[in-house]
Order: structure tokens, then sequence, then C-alpha cells
């Protein structure tokens, strides 16, 4: 029988977290430029609504939290409908893509700043 080291999951999870929302600025290192920061602040109006803030947030990496079974589906934003929301790049599911009922959604996480 083995033995696991404390901690060596939890540090292979926050690895695979930080790679996954580590996607920012990609563009800008693609064009050989330094990597322009982008604005990477949430900003809440009164009047937002779960559709108006993912469709802020289309091209960005959020984790959202499902009502009810409080699953987390982490990907990119692609297209925000009227219905639904489509995300892709599904952490830990890299051959598939969301469609997610935006009426379904409890809470959408997004990284808004680094160390």
């Amino acid at each position: 029988m083995t033995s696991r080291k404390p901690g060596r999951f939890l540090m292979g999870y926050v690895a695979v977290a930080v790679a996954t929302l580590g996607s920012f600025g990609v563009a800008g290192a693609q064009t050989g430029a330094a990597p322009a920061s982008p604005d990477k602040s949430l900003r809440f109006e009164e009047q937002d609504s779960v559709a108006t803030t993912l469709k802020k947030l289309e091209g960005r990496v959020v984790k959202i939290r499902l009502a009810g079974n409080g699953e987390e589906i982490t990907g990119k934003v692609q297209k925000v409908g009227k219905d639904l929301v489509h995300v892709s790049d599904l952490a830990g599911r890299e051959f598939f893509d969301a469609l997610v009922r935006i009426d379904q959604i409890s809470a959408v996480a997004v990284q808004v700043r680094g160390r």
C-alpha cells in the first residue's frame, strides 16, 4: 500500500485551477508584444442580472454554480442567449462544451486578481 503525502491532491487541484484560469492575456503573447493586462474587474450595476453579467464576461473563464445540486462548471463563456449560455473548454472535460439554462445558475465566479 502506498502512502500519500498530505496536501498532494490539493496542490494538484490548485495547479489545474491556475492553469484553467490563467488564460488571460493570451492575445498579447501571440503577437509578440508584452501581454496587455485586460480589465479583470467585475463591475456590478443595480439593474444587472445573471444574463447581463455573463454577457459582460464573454470570452473569459468563469466558474458557474448550478442551483439545486450545487454542481460547478468551469469554462469559457462563448455566447449568451435569451435562455442559455454556451460554455466551452470545460475544466476536466476538455472535449466537451455545455449549454446551461440561465435560470438554473445560482452564482458566477471569475478571477479578478492574481498574486
